[in-house]
């Protein structure tokens, strides 16, 4: 997936390092430390199915382009639903945009439907974008995404204890 969009080049391999930073200050096994880095290296495959127009605009996106957008957690469950022993892995990946309050996307999901490692990932994919540089804006600094996070938190859109560990681990 990085290679279709020159800025996102980088940005799974970005949240697969974090991710795997953050699976050693959970003390996690190396079983499911791997598969975590699996779940954020491929948790935007589903953007190959979404055209390059709409991926690097440099502009605000329409609301039609954004819902395309929106779809690529769909894409992404259904490509990884077909491989087998893929089950954590899959829902780590394809829920990295649902939100504790249920504003998230695709399926709405609410904090009771959403495990640790979704949560972790979700946080860790929004701590990575907004410190890359994109098209419309360049990378933030920790202090600045880390009072970004916190305000989410707040507006229970993410786990504010997640938050809080990736404040001390990246800070």
């Amino acid at each position: 997936m990085d290679t279709k969009s020159k800025f996102t080049w980088r940005h799974s391999k970005g949240l697969s390092e974090k991710a795997g930073i953050m699976a050693e200050f959970y003390d996690y096994s190396a079983e499911e430390t791997v598969k975590l880095r699996i779940a954020a290296d491929l948790h935007d495959i589903g953007k190959l199915l979404i055209s390059n127009d709409i991926l690097e605009a440099e502009r605000r996106l329409t609301a039609e382009e954004f819902a395309k957008i929106q779809c690529h957690t769909y894409y992404t469950r259904k490509a990884l639903n077909k491989i087998s022993g893929f089950e954590d892995i899959t829902q780590w990946a394809a829920n990295h945009h649902e939100k504790l309050n249920g504003k998230g996307y695709p399926y709405c999901k609410t904090a009771k439907e959403l495990d640790f490692n979704s949560r972790l990932l979700g946080c860790l994919d929004i701590y990575q974008a907004l410190t890359e540089d994109r098209p419309y804006r360049a990378g933030m600094e920790h202090s600045h995404v880390v009072h970004i996070m916190r305000d989410m938190a707040d507006g229970g859109f993410v786990d504010r204890t997640i938050v809080d560990d990736i404040t001390q681990v990246f800070g």
